[in-house]
């Protein structure tokens, strides 16, 4: 065994964790009304936000959009709102600090919201790069530069014209 193919296994291990690991997690987010399991210790060694959020002493950092909501004193039944992104951006972002991997732009003819056409690659489709710009904004918000850093990289993959019509749209909120 290589040490990428070691790397690749321990990345899936991490991965199968967060999908099924609802019996050894111990901490649950509401994200959506829908409940994420995940795990202190992966969120806060791949997260400088979450090493706040869980151990520091910085009472100004917060899931909830200003709940005032501490960390502290958190008992794994408890669950923590999360306000600041949607359900598939929160989960796309665990995926990437669980595996260190994530894809950005949508398989090709994955049914995405806002995007009727039948077939699309979402190289053109506002949709996708909508998407890209929630993950982004979520990885600066949540600390993971790594992953805003991926996210910048892909934006070459979408047309220029629906990406400045996507950003300007942005812009404007």
């Amino acid at each position: 065994m290589t040490l990428d193919d070691s790397l690749r296994s321990l990345s899936l291990d991490y991965l199968h964790l967060l999908i099924n690991g609802q019996g050894f997690s111990d901490v649950t987010f509401s994200v959506e009304g829908r409940l994420v399991h995940a795990h202190r210790c992966i969120l806060a060694a791949r997260s400088l936000f979450f090493r706040k959020f869980f151990c520091g002493p910085d009472p100004s950092v917060d899931l909830a959009g200003g709940s005032g909501l501490s960390p502290r004193g958190l008992n794994p039944q408890q669950v923590i709102p999360v306000n600041s992104v949607g359900y598939e951006v929160f989960l796309l972002m665990l995926q990437f600090l669980y595996s260190g991997q994530v894809s950005i732009v949508p398989q090709k003819h994955e049914p995405r919201p806002n995007c009727g056409e039948r077939g699309c690659w979402h190289t053109h489709c506002t949709s996708a790069v909508d998407l890209a710009l929630d993950i982004l904004s979520a990885a600066r918000s949540f600390g993971v530069e790594q992953l805003a850093l991926l996210t910048q990289v892909s934006f070459p993959c979408f047309q220029t014209q629906t990406l400045s019509l996507s950003l300007s749209r942005l812009v404007c909120e």
